[in-house]
Formats: structure tokens, sequence, C-alpha cells
């Protein structure tokens, strides 16, 4: 079983987050190939990875292409390489030993797998897993309250791509990213995706991570362009009819004006002016919802 691990890195060096991070895969009881995509850091990442871990896959970029496109340069790498399965792992994050063996033993080849997301220290859940964990039947949570023992996994719904383990028939089906997204959101329409070519999320109790963020990570980058990244998730999303996107777009214009004004990343003139953005740009975003409908490598193969 080939396993390739991609992590895209950007300035990784402070917390030491990209030298736990590849040693974390290192120490995985499965053996896993790390492909390292750097973002033209500036901070030593670009000098620290080739020196102390020669084994891992080095691609540094002349310019940031954001996280998907760059997860999108590793992922190609490892379908070109007979990869069976691929890891999608952030740089501030770790697995368990286990979590991979954990993980494949739990596949059924066909939907996407995540181990529980703890927070950077291990003591409890990440925020944004807590918050966002669904579980679709809730069976989850009643096995753990009535302290039965745990199957391997439990569909749920949507999970950050911290830590996705995506079997290649997955990536094949659905893709790569969205370039449209260049950095937050990426995921959010990767799951979009996944539910209309009805490929599930799984969940697997035993296995863990630890992603050592406080909620959004890097709060400054999160509400950067947050309407556009807004507004192009609700026009992106190829389960909704053109009537529900008018709709959810009313609701975040009410949103903005009604809720959400002290907040700086919520300005009305904010939303007007990605509203004007997503018109002028409206046949790109035609195209990239045509080619999520379809299956194959989509943003994968030039």
């Amino acid at each position: 079983m080939k396993i390739f691990a991609v992590i895209v890195t950007y300035n990784g060096m402070q917390h030491d987050w990209i030298g736990k991070c590849l040693k974390s895969l290192e120490q995985s009881a499965m053996p896993v190939t790390a492909i390292v995509v750097d973002n033209n850091s500036t901070d030593g990442t670009r000098e620290y990875v080739p020196e102390h871990f020669p084994d891992a896959v080095w691609f540094p970029q002349e310019k940031n292409l954001g996280f998907g496109q760059a997860n999108n340069l590793g992922i190609k790498y490892a379908l070109d390489n007979g990869a069976d399965y691929i890891l999608l792992l952030n740089q501030d994050a770790t697995i368990h030993p286990d979590a991979l063996r954990l993980l494949t033993d739990a596949s059924d080849g066909e939907s996407l797998l995540s181990p529980v997301h703890l927070n950077g220290d291990g003591t409890k859940l990440d925020e944004m897993f807590r918050i966002s964990i669904k579980p679709k039947d809730g069976m989850l949570f009643s096995d753990l309250l009535l302290n039965k023992k745990l199957e391997k996994s439990y569909e749920t719904g949507e999970i950050c791509a911290a830590c996705w383990l995506l079997p290649a028939d997955v990536v094949r089906k659905i893709g790569g990213f969205n370039p449209l997204f260049f950095h937050y959101g990426e995921d959010n329409n990767y799951y979009q995706r996944l539910v209309y070519h009805k490929v599930k999320t799984l969940l697997v109790p035993q296995a863990t991570m630890c992603h050592d963020r406080v909620f959004y990570g890097n709060e400054v980058a999160f509400n950067k362009n947050k309407y556009r990244r807004d507004v192009l998730l609700i026009t992106c999303d190829i389960n909704l009819s053109l009537q529900k996107r008018l709709f959810q777009l009313l609701r975040l214009l009410v949103r903005s004006y009604a809720y959400e004004l002290p907040k700086h990343a919520y300005k009305p003139g904010s939303f007007l002016r990605e509203m004007l953005w997503t018109t002028f740009h409206i046949n790109t975003i035609q195209a990239s919802r045509k080619k999520e409908k379809d299956t194959g490598l989509t943003w994968i193969e030039k």
C-alpha cells in the first residue's frame, strides 16, 4: 500500500510546526512518503526541510500559490507515483503513530476519511472540529454516552481538511481543489462536490491527530476577502439551484446589515464590492460549476 502525505508549507518554522509535522509522519506505524510544497516561505522553512528531512519530496515554489493549488501539485505527484491513498495534512498538525493504520483499516476505498481532531497538546477536541462535527445518524454520540464499543467509522458531515485521507479513486472522481479559492474555503467547496457526487465522509473515532491552532488559525488570513469567499461558496455550490443560490446570497446581505455590521469582516460595502467582483467573473464561476459536476482529475491534469 502506497501512502503519500501532502503538506503545504508557508513560514512553517513558528512553534516548530513543520518539524513536528514531518516527525509525526516518520513515526507513523504505516510507511508514508511526505511531499512538501512550499509557498515561497521567508522564515527559513526552505532551508530547514531539505536539510532535516532529506527523504521528503520537496517542491519549493517561487510564489505563493495558495493552499488549494499547492495541494494540487502534491496530489498530482502522488497519483503519478502510484498512490493508493493521499493524506492531506496541515503544516501545524501532527498525526498519532497508529492513525494511518486505523484510517486505512476503516476505509471502503470510496469515502473520504478523517481522524478525530484534537487541539495542539491533545488535551481536548479542536474547537472548530467540536462545533462542526455532525454525525449523520447520531450513533457516534449515542455509542459514546452509553459506553458501547465504537464502530470503526461513522458517516458524518463536513470536516476540516487539516487531516484528510483520500483514497486515490476518490481523487480520480472528484479531482483537486478549485483554484478560485486561494486560502480558506477550498475544503468547504470540496465537500460540496463530495456531496454532489455522493462520496461519503467517514470519521474514524479511534484515530487521532493534533491541530495546533486557535479556532480559525490565522485570523487575519481568515478575515481577508471573507465576503468573496462566502459569496463564492454560494455561487459555486453545485448542490444549489439558481433560486436557492439567490436566496442564500440575500441571506448573506441581510446578515451583513442586521447582525454583523460591527465586525470589520462584514461590511455592507464589502458585500456589494464582492458581488460586483462575482458578476465580473461570472463566466469563470459558471465554467467552474460545470467542471465540478464532471468526474475526473479536475484542476490536477494539465
